[in-house]
């Protein structure tokens, strides 16, 4: 298979450097495995600008209002970034991106989407005006919590969100290069009496460091360079004087907590376009990642056991290690000819990729026994376990696909995913129902210029795949703070617990293949009011803890595996109010809904069902002032649906949810020192009503600036 492999990348680059014409290709979205003709994708796009002036860690809380409301988070989303699907957003700075696309189009699970998740891709900010250019900007933020328990003395510390970015470029007829760099502080204040001391609130530093560079290797080819590093360290140090508040020395327990987070991620890629003859073009790139993660807990209790006179001191010591490789080898090779009103494109998409994953831990637990609470040293015994785990895995995959047009009218796409590993590669047993092929086809029709109707525009689109676990790709990204948010905590569980007793198939097979179907409608109305809808209907494999007896007076827990079928329906409503040279005025309003149905064999659970979630986003220009807000809402009742259990018990998810997610208001300016320089006020989930429950319930005020040289 190597020989196979360095045959083709051989091939691939002496085509690429063979006589040829220029190449510029805005006409397909890459996802990262396939390319997908832009006119038969629907999709939404929103300008990274309109993202810049507020403050997060993660790029999902800016997109939750814009496309799927609180189903847009860091589990629902897989992101492509400039092609490579290997590649963290969160290492880039918002002040790097250009745009931001959610494709609403069945190929994305084909492409490296597990089921239900959202798939959108991240353009980076390559082409930029004039010759060189410097920019500079920055945010700093007081943060504190809302207090949402019923202990009332509980009060929030101010802490400190910062942000600073720095960037320059330089254009030349044959090299446009540029680097940045940024820093990123971000803080979770926690909630405090007197009792608790928060020696050092949750927290992380993260530097990005990020740089690009486009060749032109004569008329014909364009080399791209990228290079990415991000070291983060996250911190935590707690005490808990007296946990239950008594004064009582045989009812208190004192607890300690501290940790220590080390993470590195690194990535490089090169991409090679070319185009080797009039309309014959060739891509071939290759990424290579490298994610690093350590972690020091040590957590320490002590208090009354047995009674009064008798105390115990645990204290527990671990470290956590995982070593992730990831290298990416990529070719696409596509050719497009015009006959009349048709056209034709066939391509194909060679993908390899070999992942090595090393994760290890180890925890040692000592016991201590004494009779006076001040001082219990009376060592009893200690525990160590340790694990460790190798993961490696090889992916070679053969992606055929033709493209039909007739007067951008009518588009039609179809291909099929081959899975070229073998069982034994894969460790599938001989007699297992083993699936290589995966097709997708789409379709879009431009009714108003079939029809000759210029008052609406109106297309319509509908697509299918077919995808498994062999298909979907997980990214190396960082993690972020965890702040025991009440709509994403279940999401950091693997499964759940079934009371009711039942046994599970032994039988089940992991890489059942599940049908995905999608259809949407872009409609508009004027040039002012625009609606985009869009279906989706699928299924998958939720992982279940069965509780099983074994006698009249136990049980074991056993793992299975249930299917599970999800059809997700988004609206959205956009007035482009004003846009003029002086004045813009957007506003957009959005809704979505995921209904999802678990059979794990002892009836149906239905989940998501009366839940509808969305955002309302706001963004106005007028001369040198601007100002944006948007509103995240959840409502409904009942359980969200949720791909990664089989339960999804919320505590409080019967409540309607609305907050004030951005706002931000400022001013700009262009002089003869400078580019653009603006300066606003900003803030985020300033206001939510008391039965809130989607968000981490910071809160936080701020200033901020940008400026360009």
């Amino acid at each position: 298979m190597y020989s196979r492999i360095t045959c083709l990348i051989t091939l691939a680059i002496c085509l690429s450097f063979s006589k040829s014409y220029s190449q510029t290709d805005t006409s397909h979205y890459d996802l990262g495995r396939l390319r997908v003709n832009k006119n038969l994708t629907q999709s939404i796009t929103i300008k990274g600008a309109d993202l810049q002036r507020q403050p997060f860690a993660n790029i999902s809380d800016a997109l939750n209002v814009w496309f799927y409301g609180i189903y847009t988070n860091s589990n629902y989303v897989v992101y492509v970034v400039d092609g490579n699907i290997i590649n963290d957003v969160n290492a880039y700075n918002i002040h790097d991106i250009e745009e931001v696309t959610l494709v609403q189009n069945a190929a994305a699970q084909v492409s490296g989407a597990s089921p239900q998740q959202q798939m959108i891709l991240i353009k980076t900010k390559r082409n930029r005006p004039g010759k060189s250019g410097i920019e500079a900007a920055g945010q700093t933020n007081l943060v504190s919590a809302r207090n949402t328990s019923s202990i009332n003395e509980l009060k929030s510390p101010t802490n400190v969100y910062h942000q600073y970015y720095l960037s320059g470029y330089k254009n030349t007829d044959v090299v446009n290069a540029g680097i940045s760099a940024t820093y990123l502080r971000d803080v979770s204040p926690t909630l405090t009496n007197q009792q608790i001391n928060i020696k050092t609130p949750l927290n992380f530093d993260r530097f990005k460091f990020n740089g690009y560079a486009d060749i032109k290797l004569g008329s014909n080819n364009t080399l791209s360079a990228t290079a990415t590093y991000v070291p983060q360290v996250t911190r935590f140090n707690y005490d808990n004087a007296n946990l239950y508040g008594t004064s009582d020395p045989n009812y208190q327990i004192q607890t300690s907590t501290a940790e220590h987070t080390k993470q590195n991620l690194f990535n490089g890629g090169l991409r090679l376009n070319s185009q080797l003859i009039k309309g014959l073009k060739n891509s071939l790139s290759a990424s290579y990642s490298h994610y690093n993660y350590n972690e020091d807990n040590n957590f320490e209790a002590a208090g009354a056991t047995v009674g009064p006179g008798n105390f115990q001191r645990t204290n527990s010591i671990s470290k956590n290690v995982d070593h992730k490789n990831v290298l990416l080898l990529r070719d696409n090779l596509s050719y497009q000819k015009t006959i009349g009103n048709f056209s034709i494109e066939p391509a194909v998409d060679f993908t390899y990729r070999h992942t090595r994953d090393s994760i290890a831990s180890i925890t040692t637990s000592t016991i201590y026994n004494g009779t006076d609470p001040l001082n219990i040293n009376q060592f009893a015994n200690s525990t160590t376990t340790t694990n460790r785990n190798y993961y490696k895995r090889k992916d070679y995959l053969l992606t055929p696909s033709l493209s039909l047009a007739f007067k951008n009218s009518i588009n039609v796409q179809g291909g099929f995913v081959t899975v070229l590993d073998s069982k034994k590669a894969l460790s599938v047993a001989n007699d297992a129902d083993f699936k290589r092929i995966f097709p997708y086809a789409s379709a879009s029709v431009n009714v108003s210029s079939l029809t000759g109707i210029s008052a609406v525009g109106i297309k319509l689109y509908g697509s299918y795949s077919k995808q498994n676990q062999l298909l979907q790709s997980n990214g190396e990204h960082l993690n972020g703070l965890t702040f025991g948010n009440a709509f994403n905590s279940p999401f950091n569980t693997e499964y759940s617990y079934l009371t009711n007793y039942y046994y599970p198939s032994v039988y089940y097979n992991m890489l059942k293949a599940f049908n995905v179907y999608a259809a949407g409608a872009d409609i508009n109305l004027s040039a002012l009011v625009s609606v985009n809808y869009n279906f989706e209907r699928g299924g998958l494999a939720v992982p279940v803890l069965y509780d099983v007896p074994y006698s009249p007076n136990g049980s074991i827990t056993i793992l299975g595996y249930a299917d599970s079928k999800y059809t997700r329906n988004r609206i959205g409503v956009n007035f482009n109010i004003i846009n003029k040279a002086s004045t813009r005025f957007i506003t957009g309003l959005n809704a979505s809904n995921i209904k999802q149905r678990i059979s794990p064999g002892i009836g149906d659970i239905a989940l998501g069902d009366k839940i509808w979630t969305g955002g309302w986003v706001n963004r106005l220009e007028i001369d040198h002032i601007f100002a944006g807000l948007d509103i995240l809402y959840k409502t409904g009742e009942g359980n969200y649906a949720n791909p990664y259990e089989a339960n999804s018990n919320v505590p409080g998810s019967n409540k309607q949810s609305f907050s004030l997610q951005n706002i931000y208001f400022g001013y700009s300016l262009k002089t003869k020192q400078f580019k653009n320089l603006e300066v606003f006020a900003n803030g985020q989930n300033i206001w939510q009503n008391k039965t809130s429950n989607i968000t981490d319930n910071r809160r936080f005020y701020g200033l901020g600036f940008k400026l360009g040289l």
